[in-house]
């Protein structure tokens, strides 16, 4: 399994136990803080089942390369950037729009939303050369073999 589907799917199931832990705590008046089930619902959706998708997906789909470097998944490391910064600052800003005055964490809001978004480009692009038909990587390695020679 290539290193950046580990990192997605560990990442996945922490933010699971993350999302777990807000949820346990809404039952409970007393621990109860402003802007809880948006933070949790983020937490549950783009923290662990949109990160298991796309931790499983780069797993099960060919790569491009079996490079294990940076810059040999770039796209797939960008998109586990962009999600996860988009992802943190919706946790810190959520909460900070019910109790802070200013416009201030819904400008954050929106940043996080563009960097989740950015994630769901970069994720299209590192995933969308993996789809292929049969016969497209026999023409594709016949196109390799005709190149070396």
């Amino acid at each position: 399994m290539p290193r950046i589907a580990r990192v997605f799917i560990k990442t996945g199931l922490i933010y699971f136990l993350v999302s777990l832990l807000v949820g346990l705590t809404a039952e409970f008046n007393w621990l109860q803080f402003p802007g809880m089930v948006p933070l949790f619902w983020h937490l549950l959706m783009v923290g662990w089942i949109t990160q298991i998708i796309f931790g499983v997906s780069m797993w099960m789909f060919p790569g491009r390369t079996r490079e294990e470097g940076f810059k040999a998944q770039l796209w797939g490391w960008l998109t586990y950037i962009f999600l996860n910064v988009g992802l943190l600052l919706r946790v810190i800003a959520e909460p900070a729009t019910y109790i802070a005055v200013g416009s201030i964490w819904n400008i954050v809001i929106v940043i996080s939303a563009v960097s989740q978004v950015a994630a769901a480009l970069t994720y299209i692009i590192e995933l969308w050369p993996r789809i292929q038909s049969k016969e497209q990587r026999r023409r594709q390695r016949k196109k390799k073999r005709q190149n070396k020679q």
